[in-house]
């Protein structure tokens, strides 16, 4: 990709901003928290804000947005998907990464603790809140989404050309390879079920394409074995 003006959202330390930097990108880092002391003013705007509301940048302001292990802290969801959606220039680009419930161990986890991990616990308001500053509350992993609702508000905020991809592989959901079959045949079973329903109470049914995109997303490597669904998507240019 081209360089271009970015924006890492929430920033954390800034090691995301940084690192675009040195490839050639101008970069902006936005966060609830002050930035670092060290941090060289130079190259590295720095602006203190809550990815729960509206961003403070104009409209169409970058090329690029890249939201780091971010969006499963957020309470605003939906709010802070359609807010990069302002912040982006036409056709510009949004990179979303966060922890993949739709791995095969992290489904299995799920049916058995409602937590994608067997080694996190259970979700609690002692040890999920990480941190107060003011009003605003820094949550831990506790807003999780996964691949439908992620596509869902991408779609709604007039996102395209979604691509899902992950950085490594679950050794566990590689050993659950033999519950494919049985997934994508519940799926397609829903896919009917509700065509059905749809028929019978007149209402509109979902188009083949929507269908046969979001069936081979669901059942891909990436979201069947990857510890982390990295998301690329591009603002439509319309």
């Amino acid at each position: 990709m081209a360089p271009g003006l970015a924006l890492d959202v929430p920033a954390g330390t800034g090691i995301q901003a940084r690192a675009l930097i040195g490839l050639g990108y101008r970069g902006v880092a936005a966060d609830l928290f002050p930035g670092p002391k060290n941090a060289d003013g130079s190259k590295l705007s720095w602006v203190q804000a809550d990815a729960n509301l509206p961003l403070p940048f104009a409209d169409a302001s970058f090329d690029y947005v890249l939201s780091r292990e971010g969006i499963e802290h957020l309470e605003n969801q939906a709010g802070f998907i359609r807010e990069c959606a302002r912040v982006l220039k036409p056709g510009a680009t949004l990179v979303i990464t966060t922890p993949n419930l739709m791995h095969l161990a992290a489904r299995l986890s799920q049916f058995l603790t409602g937590q994608r991990s067997l080694r996190r616990g259970l979700v609690n308001e002692v040890q999920t809140l990480r941190g107060r500053r003011g009003r605003y509350l820094y949550h831990g992993h506790v807003f999780f989404i996964d691949y439908f609702r992620m596509r869902y508000l991408l779609r709604l905020a007039g996102f395209e050309r979604l691509g899902f991809y992950t950085d490594r592989l679950s050794p566990t959901s590689l050993a659950l390879a033999f519950l494919v079959p049985f997934l994508y045949g519940a799926a397609r079973f829903s896919v009917w079920a509700s065509r059905r329903t749809a028929r019978r109470g007149r209402k509109p049914d979902v188009p083949a394409a929507v269908v046969s995109e979001i069936l081979a997303q669901v059942h891909s490597t990436p979201l069947l074995f990857g510890k982390r669904m990295i998301v690329v998507a591009r603002k439509s240019s319309g």
